[in-house]
């Protein structure tokens, strides 16, 4: 049963990681897969029962070809501007092993979707029958004409009345706090859902201060309606403990959930899909959260920047706690 559409606009990458758990410059072997922060979101929301779109650029080479073949395989439809002169962006994954934390290294300067430009898209058309969008503060921080395509969509869905959601992701790779702050303040107008983390709410505020009056600060001053603030622990050095707040008129904390870590990204991708997977059938903050920070927990558990569960593997009753299911 598909649910409402959920659009997403950004960029898509390939992701190398290198094997056994080498550093960069000592690895012999790299492993290849598909990410992106809103296309990560949409997998999983097309796994639990969504209809999604995927909307982008991308290179007219094999590259490109294996993202949108991604897509397809997870249930992601796309709408793709093709370009056979681009290139495809790239990250490098080094595995940590403490005290050496894990590390993004980029290659995705003049990729395809840093192209994108504002006029391009038929945005009413795009959104037709759509229940939401969501995009992050990642795809503004490829350059002004993304930002430009960022805002369109934004202003778009929110004059046809669907539910706009945005990820607030700040990667210090990319650009400054100072210029991320000024692009995001320009696009909070437009958000009903924001999701962050502690660190993004001082971006977003130049301030630190408790998640819960920090989300409520931006909901006056922004008029966000919904602002979903997560939070990781480290309990070990291969265990974290996931946890979810949200913040609207009320206020719903989910408990702490531990997993083991064996790759620690695109868990707030999965963070925001299982919130919104909720969210947008009606159900209750609390459930929301719930939801949320188990998908959190549980992106941990697997390679890959998506988590691939179906409804009943990410119910909290799931394997009765057994560490065999059998």
């Amino acid at each position: 049963m598909t649910i409402g559409r959920v659009v997403g606009v950004g960029e898509a990458l390939v992701r190398l990681t290198s094997t056994a758990r080498a550093p960069l410059e000592q690895a012999h072997e790299l492993r290849v897969n598909v990410g992106g922060a809103e296309l990560n979101a949409l997998v999983l929301l097309s796994r639990l029962g969504f209809d999604t779109l995927f909307v982008s650029r991308l290179p007219a080479n094999p590259l490109g070809r294996l993202i949108a073949a991604h897509a397809h395989s997870h249930g992601v439809s796309l709408h793709v501007e093709w370009d056979a002169d681009a290139r495809a962006g790239l990250y490098f994954v080094e595995a940590g092993a403490v005290p050496r934390p894990t590390q993004v290294v980029y290659d995705r300067a003049h990729s395809a979707a840093s192209s994108l430009e504002p006029g391009r898209m038929d945005w009413p058309r795009l959104l037709e029958g759509a229940s939401c969008l969501h995009v992050s503060g990642i795809t503004p921080a490829l350059g002004p004409g993304p930002h430009q395509v960022v805002r369109e969509a934004m202003e778009a869905a929110r004059t046809a009345g669907l539910v706009t959601s945005f990820d607030v992701n700040y990667r210090s790779r990319l650009w400054s706090i100072e210029d991320a702050r000024a692009a995001y303040v320009e696009l909070l107008p437009f958000t009903d859902v924001l999701f962050a983390t502690r660190f993004d709410l001082e971006v977003l505020l130049d301030s630190s201060g408790p998640p819960a009056e920090a989300a409520q600060r931006i909901r006056e001053r922004d008029g966000v309606r919904v602002v979903v603030v997560s939070e990781r622990r480290d309990l070990s050095p291969t265990s974290v403990e996931v946890s979810v707040t949200a913040v609207a008129d009320e206020t719903a904390e989910s408990g702490c959930h531990e997993a083991e870590v064996v790759d620690p990204l695109g868990a707030g991708d999965a963070i925001a899909a299982a919130f919104l997977s909720v969210h947008l059938r009606g159900g209750p903050l609390g459930q929301a959260v719930e939801a949320a920070a188990r998908a959190g927990a549980l992106k941990h558990t697997v390679e890959g920047d998506v988590l691939l569960v179906d409804p009943e593997e990410s119910s909290p009753t799931f394997g009765s706690g057994r560490r065999i299911l059998r």
